[in-house]
């Protein structure tokens, strides 16, 4: 157990840490505490067991430094990571962020054409991944020119040009001291997309990642620090939703057991065999959680239900909450822009408070809802979101055009339309970016259109999303052709250039596309009508499991 004297240090030096920093703060005050539990022991030269302590990972991130360190990689290098979701990703990405490099996460989903370009973007020279990533989705190496190393977490021979991350970090040492990281610093740069769909990084800094954790390594050093408490960390470390649940854990000195995929069998048996306290996921999770029959299960241990990654409807929070009596629900808003989360519900859900609810906007958040011309909405209109934020964004990395486009007198345009409801409660209203949520990752449809358009037969396409009772969303193209082609050959060429998740479900083929007098596709008349038509979609977990989430649109 930590002293008072460590934790009240603690608290009144919070103001001073850094991402490069942070491992060793908290290693000093909570030691042999457990921070990590994993679902698959590490057996390397480097450690091995399942339980890693604050202070083992305290000497995994300085190993992490070091490697980097002997590969080359300077302060504001920028270091590609992108691998399924495993624990090493945090000792490389707090590893670069201890030296002044710029981690880069980026979705394993990703086809290769699409990991090219972001790598290119970047600028990035080395990249840490594994073999199941080399071998899926990289494929060959020889498509990606600008890196010149490659790391791979592999326990198996290595291709020749390819080294160890295992032998690398075992060779490494642990001398490697923090550099002086301020608050304006760059500290990771998360790929997004915008209104055209092309993909932009968003530039976090050091501040604006430690804004909402040194608040809360302030809350635990006030707090008795219970051994009891446990959470589940399945939200993906790429994602800036797993990457806040992470830092928000690590700062509450709350242990969390890491797994590396997500299955709703799998969870339930961790949540009653673990007596698991925390739990956080998109609406896609929960919705698997119950049709596993989670509802016959113990999860009495839960006392925090947590939601992030798109809205949720009431209904399914109600349900969740009923699977622990004495449990509380707790959800928000957030974006990559703005380093995660900025707004939280109360606890419970209020009556009246209907769906979409994302309560209220943190401390030291300001914000504003605003009409086409940039003026103050009236309670209970729908306006485009407006933030200012420690954590907002330095900007688009090497990319000033969409910088400016995205902000606006130093307010960050959300381009998301929110309502002021009782109590000042927020509301979503919908996506002025026309995004699509496929189980909690954004689809973006001009992205998806700039590759269907490039097929010979395709004279024009339009992207949208139909509902699904397990995904939320997902994607079907309506297209004009100019030369016949089946909707089965569509499938199996977009499989090969577009990532799963992204790939249209369905090709309806149409006469003509609705268009507004810029000649834009009206995609809202385009849904209807395919509504109208009562297409069906699936996913692929659907073939796979026998679920009835298949939905009849009528």
């Amino acid at each position: 157990m930590p002293s008072f004297a460590a934790k009240l240090r603690l608290f009144r030096n919070a103001g001073s840490i850094t991402m490069a920093n942070f491992t060793d703060r908290l290693a000093d005050v909570y030691g042999d505490r457990t921070l990590f539990l994993l679902d698959k022991p590490l057996e390397t030269r480097y450690f091995s067991g399942d339980v890693l302590s604050y202070r083992d990972v305290n000497r995994l991130v300085r190993r992490a430094a070091s490697m980097l360190l002997r590969a080359g990689v300077k302060r504001g290098d920028r270091v590609a990571l992108c691998t399924l979701n495993r624990i090493e990703l945090a000792f490389v990405e707090f590893g670069a962020q201890r030296i002044g490099a710029i981690p880069v996460p980026l979705n394993f989903m990703l086809t290769q054409k699409e990991l090219q370009h972001l790598i290119v973007q970047s600028g990035a020279k080395i990249i840490v991944t594994d073999r199941a990533v080399l071998e899926s989705n990289i494929c060959d190496r020889a498509q990606f020119p600008s890196i010149e190393k490659w790391i791979i977490v592999s326990s198996k021979d290595l291709p020749e040009g390819v080294q160890s991350f295992d032998t690398l970090m075992a060779e490494a040492d642990e001398s490697v001291e923090p550099v002086d990281l301020k608050d304006e610093d760059p500290a990771i740069i998360f790929f997004t997309a915008g209104t055209t769909g092309l993909p932009k990084g968003a530039l976090l800094t050091s501040g604006g990642l430690m804004f909402a954790f040194r608040k809360y390594v302030r809350l635990a050093a006030t707090l008795p620090t219970s051994r009891k408490r446990l959470a589940l960390m399945v939200m993906p470390l790429a994602h800036t939703g797993g990457h806040q649940a992470l830092l928000v854990h690590i700062a509450l000195s709350t242990p969390s057991l890491v797994v590396g995929r997500f299955d709703p069998e799998r969870m339930l048996d961790y949540i009653e065999q673990y007596r698991v306290s925390w739990f956080a996921g998109i609406p896609t999770m929960y919705r698997m959680l119950i049709e596993a029959g989670a509802e016959s299960r113990n999860l009495s241990s839960i006392d925090l239900w947590g939601g992030g990654g798109d809205a949720f409807p009431a209904d399914l929070i109600q349900k969740v909450r009923k699977l622990s009596p004495r449990s509380v629900f707790i959800t928000g808003y957030g974006m990559a822009e703005t380093a995660g989360q900025v707004s939280i519900t109360p606890p419970f859900i209020f009556e009246g408070a209907g769906d979409a609810c994302i309560g209220w906007f943190l401390p030291d958040v300001k914000w504003r809802l605003v009409d086409g011309e940039g003026r103050d909405v009236k309670r209970g209109e729908p306006g485009e979101l407006l933030i200012k934020s420690p954590g907002m964004m330095h900007g688009y990395w090497n990319d000033p055009t969409a910088t400016d486009k995205t902000f606006s007198d130093g307010w960050l345009r959300t381009g998301d339309l929110l309502r002021t409801g009782r109590f000042g409660a927020k509301y979503f209203v919908s996506r002025e970016k026309e995004m699509i949520k496929v189980g909690g990752y954004s689809v973006f449809p001009a992205e998806v259109e700039q590759v269907l358009d490039q097929h010979p037969a395709i004279d024009r396409s339009v992207v949208v999303g139909l509902p699904h009772s397990t995904k939320g969303e997902l994607p079907v193209a309506a297209v004009q052709l100019k030369e016949s082609v089946t909707e089965a050959e569509l499938l199996e060429w977009c499989k090969e250039r577009i990532a799963p998740y992204r790939c249209p479900r369905r090709f309806v083929f149409v006469d003509d596309i609705p268009v507004s007098f810029g000649m834009k596709p009206q995609r809202r008349l385009v849904r209807e009508r395919l509504i109208a038509m009562g297409i069906v979609v699936t996913a692929r977990s659907d073939r796979k499991s026998g679920s009835s989430a298949v939905v009849v649109i009528s």
